[in-house]
């Protein structure tokens, strides 16, 4: 296979888009696990909470995944390294 012309230059980061992907599968991951365990299906008090776990899962991983995207972008630390992290 040839060497293709058009090289990206090798980051350490994703993009905010998988950021939200991970976001939205815990999100429904807790959902699902909390309908499960709380018996949502019996009580409709217990599915509206159900919602709620899963929207604030939703809500914080994406936002600490994104957080921790953009410490990752911004990092200067080590720009100008020339020689092998391991001697």
């Amino acid at each position: 296979m040839a060497p293709s012309k058009s090289e990206k230059k090798s980051t350490s980061t994703v993009s905010y888009k998988d950021a939200l992907k991970v976001g939205l599968v815990c999100g429904v991951v807790v959902l699902v696990l909390s309908i499960i365990v709380t018996r949502a299906w019996q009580d409709g008090t217990a599915f509206g909470f159900a919602f709620i776990y899963g929207g604030a899962a939703f809500v914080l991983v994406s936002a600490m995944a994104c957080l921790l995207n953009w410490v990752m972008r911004n990092d200067t630390q080590n720009e100008d390294q020339t020689y092998p992290i391991l001697k």
